[in-house]
């Protein structure tokens, strides 16, 4: 009975990662991201998740196949704490493979910032709140 409760305990525990990556706005506003990673082949960067405040979504199902992502939002009034890692994106929803020759492919290229996962997560959670704060004025 006592490893019935310790496996329930477990499967109910908070902070526990399912596969996947999953991004929650913990922010007071509204914030659009696209993430990028590497594919089978090229580069690949989706978005835009649009995220209303204390939203969770996951944008990338199953087992994660990479260690590294790469993140990117955007909201009015708000800056993005990014690393000079730029990949393409395009207004409304995309899923873009490649990042170079951005422009010639009417595309725009944004500076995204790089996730750690670790180096044997199947499953990872972003808050946006440490990557985003209030712009200055």
């Amino acid at each position: 009975m006592r490893g019935a409760a310790a496996i329930t305990c477990l499967l109910f525990a908070p902070g526990v990662v399912q596969a996947g990556f999953e991004i929650c706005n913990d922010t007071p506003v509204t914030q659009s991201v696209a993430l990028a990673f590497r594919g089978p082949g090229d580069w690949i960067s989706q978005g835009w998740y649009v995220f209303a405040p204390d939203q969770c979504q996951t944008v990338l199902e199953g087992d994660l196949t990479n260690r590294y992502y790469y993140v990117t939002a955007l909201a009015e009034g708000w800056a993005f704490d990014h690393h000079d890692i730029a990949f393409c994106v395009k207004q409304g929803v995309f899923d873009i493979v490649g990042a170079e020759n951005c422009r010639e492919r009417h595309l725009v290229t944004n500076l995204f910032r790089e996730v750690d996962t670790g180096p044997t997560a199947t499953g990872f959670r972003l808050d946006l709140s440490p990557l985003v704060r209030p712009a200055d004025d």
